[in-house]
């Protein structure tokens, strides 16, 4: 970090020890490996999560290590107060350190998280209550998980466990809930018809013989269902087993009209937002696609609910100043809904679930607009600036315009001797560089560009630069890595021993190296050293096993004789692991078992 430009990805989160933990990611271009690097700065202990301690315990950090804070490209957080508030944020405080530092907006999947959310809250947690329920519901009962399986066999249904459902602060896990719960709803029918009272039960028979012939059960496996439902239902129940039940049992038979339409509006308009979040919380690099993704995916939100004709033809700056009015609004039968949902709106046009359906969804649209309008930096001159990286816009004058004004964004940590406008106008036509298809390696691509010596040393360091940002929440999975290594059993590790734990883990990640691989050295005669040395080289069985510190047995000294009148006698108790017998000079010798001799 001293030598190379480098971005940085940090957030806060707690140990499963209770300690709070702020982790530092960086990313930069390696020009030996010529790939882009992903490594653990640092992981340190904070006592208040507060920007003046935040920003003094950064502060504190580069000074400690050297590392020049003019190098910094940029900085990537999640959205909160603390961290970039327009006026006492952290971000605000890092800019009077180095006032250069790109403004490359928040962390864009946490902003299409929370579009989720507000989506999710035009319904009122309706279906997340259900996940929850059906989650806990197979929680701690392993023989009801067999039973729901062997359901779904007989249904010939693709078998997915509810006990991955819904987790409220995870990546749009309702969308995968969703999916999971719309394939598995004909299996928790039939499962949780047992659980129904004698009077329901005979109103949903016809229903339930409806889902046993259109999934082709014989009557075997009927009877096999009905012993099933009947070991279900004699269970033991607490109370608040008892209510879960009967919610579940309420949505999935009284209210299966309101549950399909929801997992069917789910299904389709979650899609939307996951495919977002699945694009750019990878590892591939992706920094040129962010201000057109973003553009796209607030177009296709939009084209849900609102007249294509309003839409298309506006800029970014008009797209992030519109208001929307009821004339714009597709009417109630046009707005997307599922495909599902749609069948059914069209086949039931007068159903009485409709208008209070189709008005919820129409609210939630309007509500997840308005938020994403509001955080997504549309019309960002940072990330328009970007996109000129893309390969594929190389030779547009508009490219060698967008990279000029990225230069005077970076200045500082381009090169002052070098005449970069002359490189850009003989990078836009130069036909010695190799062409580019969508779909190839960014990296690799202008990888060409910086190993031709002398040509682009300004352009190469101001892509360098860019290449180095982050576009999404990598330092979220250093908080998984964090929980595995910080469990029960090593409770009382301190954050500096877990901090080079995730240095060493990251580095050998980044390299895509073993230990061995990377640590492999040679010996003082320049031989190669492995593991299977030590293994070779070792004592046989017959040999002495002599502690490096002490002297040979074989020398006189007194220390390592017995008693005389010990001589001859064994001992009684043999170990289990190592062998003692007398020697026959008095001194005892050890030999090892024949599990460690194979070791």
């Amino acid at each position: 970090m001293r030598r190379f430009p480098f971005s940085m990805n940090i957030d806060e989160s707690t140990s499963n020890n209770n300690k709070k933990v702020l982790s530092m990611l960086v990313r930069y271009y390696h020009d030996d490996l010529r790939k882009v690097m992903v490594e653990h700065l640092g992981s340190l202990e904070i006592l208040r999560v507060d920007v003046a301690s935040l920003e003094k315990v950064l502060c504190d950090f580069f000074v400690k290590n050297n590392i020049p804070w003019q190098n910094l490209v940029s900085l990537l957080m999640d959205s909160c107060a603390v961290m970039r508030g327009s006026k006492t944020g952290l971000e605000t405080r890092i800019h009077q350190h180095c006032p250069n530092l790109l403004d490359v907006d928040g962390d864009s999947c946490h902003h299409i998280h929370n579009a989720a959310k507000k989506f999710s809250e035009g319904f009122d947690g309706y279906l997340e209550r259900l996940f929850s329920d059906l989650q806990v519901d197979h929680q701690w009962s392993p023989d009801q998980v067999m039973y729901l399986k062997e359901v779904a066999m007989i249904l010939n249904l693709p078998v997915s466990s509810p006990q991955r459902g819904f987790v409220n602060h995870r990546w749009l896990s309702a969308y995968d809930a969703s999916m999971a719960t719309h394939a598995m709803m004909p299996a928790y029918q039939v499962l949780y018809y047992g659980f129904l009272s004698t009077a329901d039960k005979e109103v949903y028979k016809e229903p339930l013989e409806s889902i046993f012939t259109k999934h082709n059960v014989n009557q075997t496996a009927r009877a096999r269902v009905e012993v099933v439902q009947d070991k279900l239902a004699k269970k033991g129940m607490t109370p608040q087993g008892r209510e879960r039940k009967k919610r579940i049992c309420q949505k999935l038979w009284h209210e299966e009209t309101t549950t399909v339409l929801q997992l069917s509006l789910y299904k389709g308009v979650l899609a939307i937002l996951k495919d977002y979040v699945m694009i750019f919380q990878g590892s591939q690099t992706l920094v040129h696609k962010l201000h057109d993704r973003q553009l796209e995916l607030f177009l296709a939100c939009l084209a849900c609910f609102v007249k294509a004709e309003h839409i298309t033809k506006l800029s970014p700056r008009a797209l992030r100043e519109l208001v929307l009015e009821d004339h714009m609004l597709l009417p109630s039968k046009d707005v997307y809904v599922g495909q599902e949902a749609d069948t059914f709106r069209s086949q039931n046009p007068k159903h009485a679930l409709l208008v209070p359906f189709l008005a919820s969804v129409r609210k939630a649209y309007i509500t997840t607009a308005v938020y994403l309008q509001k955080k997504l930096p549309l019309n960002s001159p940072t990330l328009i600036a970007l996109s000129a990286l893309d390969p594929l816009l190389r030779g547009h004058s508009q490219a060698t315009l967008q990279l000029k004004r990225l230069s005077a964004m970076l200045n500082p940590l381009l090169p002052e001797d070098q005449d970069l406008s002359r490189e850009l106008v003989q990078f836009s036509v130069d036909l010695t560089l190799p062409r580019y298809k969508e779909g190839d390696g960014m990296v690799d691509w202008w990888g060409h560009v910086f190993h031709q010596p002398g040509k682009y040393p300004a352009l190469s360091a101001l892509a360098k630069c860019c290449l180095s940002i982050f576009h999404g929440p990598r330092v979220e999975s250093s908080f998984s890595l964090m929980n595995e290594i910080i469990d029960q059993r090593s409770g009382n590790m301190n954050v500096e021993t877990f901090n080079a734990i995730q240095t060493a883990k990251y580095v050998l990640q980044s390299r895509g190296q073993t230990a061995v691989q990377m640590f492999e050295r040679s010996d003082s005669s320049g031989e190669s050293f492995s593991l299977q040395d030590v293994v070779n080289d070792g004592p046989s069985p017959e040999e002495e096993v002599v502690h490096p510190e002490r002297p040979d047995p074989g020398e006189a000294e007194e220390a390592y004789h017995s008693d005389v009148e010990a001589h001859g006698i064994a001992l009684d108790d043999d170990l289990p692991h190592i062998t003692l017998t007398t020697h026959p000079g008095g001194r005892l010798q050890s030999k090892r078992s024949s599990w460690l001799s194979k070791a």
